[in-house]
């Protein structure tokens, strides 16, 4: 993990059990646990 940022949202949505919407799935590959959606269409 090489921003704390990151982490910091990433632990925040696992901890309080939400799904983590976001353009930029490859910082939160690596967390276990972490749902996450991308609604934005390219």
């Amino acid at each position: 993990m090489h921003d704390e940022f990151d982490l910091l949202i990433g632990v925040t949505a696992i901890e309080n059990k939400l799904t983590l919407v976001t353009d930029n799935l490859k910082d939160f590959k690596n967390f276990d646990d972490l749902k996450v959606e991308n609604w934005y269409s390219r």
